[in-house]
């Protein structure tokens, strides 16, 4: 089982086990993971594995069940009714990643296609995760995945309805990666079709919220593969520097942990000054997530449709 059905599957089980009345013992949660060794990963995984057989032996759950009631699931489906998605829409899904939201927009559209250049930090193997998991969902008919640049995008001009960027443009390195993406998201586009991108915001409305913003922060620093959380003023000025001034905005706060900023801090990758104040920001932030939990900020949706 791959990385990616693991990570839903820890989320999806405890609910799964309210439904079915299953009580769970000695069950790693989610939250869990957040500090772990890599044995303790290894071993909730394991564990997650056993209890899935038993769900699909016993209950004849499905992988759909393990996705819509992950909290990334839940998520992805709700964002597809956020930047109003159709049946007939053939989306491209700008910067797929693991492929968490090519499932939702496959779910709802007539056809998806995920680009993505899979060469950040820790992304090897994405592709055979991102195909395992099109294959679980029997989606394969839907979708297609390209290993391509999102600022060389390998389609004709108008060939795609909507193109979106869910969660995305914190790892394109810098803004002119991004506006060179949405200048080729927008000539993708047909005339009358949408672009769209959606983004975690830097603020938090509760205390989960903070705490997922803690340790983002930290993995940002201290990985440095990601840039911050852009605030609404930060997108919207991207967007007029690609010469798109009419947008629409909004702002959705699904509360779940959607964008789950897990990692463990390596401090040999560090200089020498940085490693205690990394380990005493890292200690912090998995304290509070600890005691409040983590959940995703809300997230700003910048769209935009394509007159000409």
């Amino acid at each position: 089982m791959s990385v990616n059905l693991q990570l839903l599957a820890l989320q999806a089980i405890p609910r799964l086990a309210e439904r079915f009345n299953v009580e769970l013992e000695e069950f790693s949660t989610f939250t869990d993971l957040y500090g772990a060794t890599p044995e303790e990963f290894q071993k909730a995984f394991e564990d997650c594995g056993k209890l899935l057989d038993h769900f699909f032996k016993e209950f004849h759950i499905s992988w759909w069940d393990v996705y819509l009631n992950s909290d990334i699931g839940m998520e992805r489906m709700a964002l597809t009714t956020d930047i109003d998605l159709d049946k007939g829409d053939t989306v491209l899904d700008v910067g797929c990643g693991r492929g968490y939201f090519t499932v939702a927009a496959a779910k709802i559209s007539r056809k998806v296609i995920g680009i993505d250049l899979m060469n950040g930090q820790g992304r090897v193997g994405w592709w055979s995760n991102y195909r395992e998991t099109i294959a679980k969902l029997k989606l394969e008919p839907k979708v297609l995945g390209l290993k391509a640049d999102a600022q060389k995008i390998p389609l004709r001009e108008g060939s795609v309805t909507k193109a979106v960027a869910a969660h995305s443009v914190r790892d394109f390195q810098d803004k002119e990666i991004i506006r060179n993406s949405i200048r080729e998201m927008n000539r993708v586009v047909s005339k009358g079709g949408e672009i769209a991108i959606v983004e975690s915001m830097p603020i938090a409305k509760n205390k989960s919220q903070e705490a997922h913003l803690a340790i983002f922060e930290c993995r940002r620093k201290y990985t440095h593969y990601e840039l911050m959380y852009f605030t609404q003023k930060e997108l919207l000025d991207v967007f007029r520097e690609v010469g798109i001034k009419q947008v629409q905005t909004k702002i959705v706060d699904h509360n779940l942990s959607a964008t789950p900023p897990i990692f463990c801090l390596n401090t040999s990758l560090l200089e020498k000054e940085q490693v205690e104040k990394a380990k005493r920001e890292y200690s912090k932030a998995l304290s509070l997530i600890k005691k409040h939990g983590e959940n995703s900020p809300p997230s700003l949706i910048v769209k935009a449709t394509k007159h000409v």
